[in-house]
């Protein structure tokens, strides 16, 4: 009888958990409004984090005269030094951050990802409209996720643990900042993570103890191991991306320990909760750096909290990790940055700098998509994640399709159009789904991708209640640069991005190519056993090019 209670407990302990975290989610999906500071949702209302949140010591420290540090930003970066600093029991670190504490509850789960960027943890940055790209998407906009809150956009993120590629640092380390280079960089990777890995835990490459947990992801679906398998089959070589042979074709590794998000927070911040030398404030929303003129020293920072402002005085530095967005702008609001755009805005100049003026964004293509005629899988839309079995098997168990940040596997490419021309230096990587865009019956994956109704109407909701999967290929290098600008002196309003995708053609070939080495790999044995398809519809605005051509891609 008494383990009769207790599975009853943990049974009624999962359903309420579910309900809490992915409900919650779709009703936030629903009072989601897009203003000109992110994200509007009930939690800007009421503050669960307060007593939901992750618990990252005293919530309201008496705060010190002045600090040997303070870091603007707790996301991946921010969390890290903050913890690496704190390490020295005789220097102090004031940590600020805009957001709110993560609630495990809502963001524990891998699955649940699709439905975070709908939440107030995302800046809801919107690109401008388009001119060649986002067509399909609501006003021709995409969505740059941004996160913001105690680990930045490891909350709000799926979890992919990647490094990059060994020639991006040599190259940062070449082109004058000493100290990046590969070999430099590689000790502190190993440093941080805590890997636990089936296959290349020994490769050099990986290590424990350190804070960040890198796993296998505990379940797959079936699409997963015959996208590999028919990868290798395609000539791909069998890689560790986080190696320096990068490629090839992989599992996906991830920041989760047992099945659950791990943010950077959680990892970097919540370990070290009792060192009294780390005051962190949440709701500290940075509006100035202060520099001292005479020698352009960086002295402090000005911040509002609670809707008063305060000033916090560095002794040491002052140490921006607020994002590759959040840095620039606020650089530029405190007079460092492109001299005449300041002016124009009545900023002085501290001094004059090119800060926005080079943004590079990695376009991606929602699709190909195909249909599995015999899966080998009882998956065949998000109901088969939130079924009872597969409830159970994740609170109880951590597995199952809940514990799947859905994106399984990847494959990196060489196109003829990159601009690297070391032939190893891949440009496009395809990231393999186990699902499709339309296999979910919330808002969230529209929210997500910001697919437009009559794309995703006509296009992936017909998909359904047939087993599907697609690919999202990503091109790495891309040729086309715009900037960041600030709209005005306001620290809260977005900065004003001008970016418009493929303005440089080549970028869309790079893709084109991406796409149709992914279709070559679904053409080989594992996935012809399968009864893998190529779906068949043309994309609305493409009727008039041929299917499945390069044109056609392109």
């Amino acid at each position: 009888m008494k383990n009769c209670f207790i599975c009853y407990v943990l049974l009624c302990c999962a359903v309420l958990t579910f309900v809490t975290s992915l409900g919650v989610n779709i009703l936030v999906n629903q009072l989601t409004k897009l203003g000109p500071n992110g994200n509007y949702t009930l939690g800007d209302s009421v503050d669960f984090s307060k007593i939901l949140g992750l618990d990252y010591g005293d919530r309201n420290p008496i705060l010190r005269d002045a600090y040997d540090f303070i870091v603007v930003g707790a996301g991946p970066a921010g969390c890290v030094v903050a913890n690496r600093l704190t390490e020295n029991p005789n220097v102090n670190v004031l940590l600020l951050e805009l957001g709110r504490a993560e609630i495990p509850i809502v963001q524990d789960i891998p699955a649940a990802f699709l439905y975070q960027p709908s939440t107030d943890y995302n800046f809801g940055y919107l690109t401008e409209p388009q001119r060649e790209a986002c067509l399909g998407l609501m006003e021709k906009r995409c969505a740059w996720h941004h996160g913001r809150g105690l680990g930045g956009s490891t909350i709000i993120n799926n979890m992919i643990y990647t490094r990059g590629n060994f020639r991006d640092y040599d190259m940062w380390n070449a082109s004058g900042n000493p100290g990046w280079s590969y070999a430099d960089v590689l000790p502190y990777f190993l440093k941080s993570e805590n890997a636990n890995l089936k296959e290349f835990q020994s490769n050099g490459f990986h290590r424990k103890g350190g804070y960040l947990s890198v796993e296998d992801a505990d379940f797959l679906t079936s699409i997963a191991p015959a996208f590999v398998e028919s990868a290798k089959q395609a000539g791909f070589k069998y890689i560790d991306y986080n190696s320096k042979d990068q490629l090839g074709v992989s599992y996906f590794q991830h920041n989760t320990k047992n099945s659950v998000r791990v943010t950077s927070a959680r990892a970097f911040l919540k370990p070290i909760a009792e060192r009294k030398n780390l005051h962190i404030l949440t709701r500290a929303w940075v509006t100035k750096v202060l520099f001292d003129e005479s020698t352009k020293t960086a002295i402090g920072v000005e911040y509002t909290r609670n809707k008063q402002r305060f000033t916090a005085r560095a002794t040491r530095e002052v140490i921006l990790s607020a994002g590759a967005f959040g840095s620039a702008k606020l650089l530029m609001l405190s007079g460092v940055g492109p001299k005449l755009d300041l002016e124009n805005l009545d900023i002085k100049v501290i001094h004059e700098l090119p800060v926005g003026e080079t943004l590079y964004e990695h376009p991606g293509v929602i699709g190909p998509v195909f249909i599995v005629r015999n899966p080998k899988d009882n998956i065949v839309n998000i109901h088969d994640f939130d079924s009872i079995p597969a409830l159970l098997k994740y609170f109880l168990l951590k597995d199952g399709p809940l514990s799947s940040p859905l994106t399984e596997a990847v494959a990196y490419v060489k196109s003829p159009y990159s601009p690297k021309e070391d032939p190893e230096w891949p440009d496009v990587e395809i990231i393999q789904v186990g699902i499709q865009l339309g296999d979910d019956a919330s808002p969230g994956a529209q929210n997500y991708f910001r697919v437009n109704d009559s794309i995703l109407s006509s296009y992936f909701k017909p998909l359904f209640n047939t087993r599907a999967f697609m690919f999202l290929p990503l091109l790495m290098h891309s040729r086309t640069k715009g900037s960041l600008k600030l709209k005005s002196t306001n620290p809260y309003n977005h900065p004003l991005f001008k970016y418009q995708y493929f303005e440089d053609d080549r970028d869309a070939k790079a893709l084109a190519y991406g796409i149709q080495v992914a279709i070559n790999i679904t053409r080989q044995k594992p996935f012809v056993d399968m009864g893998v398809e190529l779906y068949a519809v043309k994309l609305p605005g493409c009727e008039s090019f041929q299917f499945d051509t390069f044109e056609y891609w392109e």
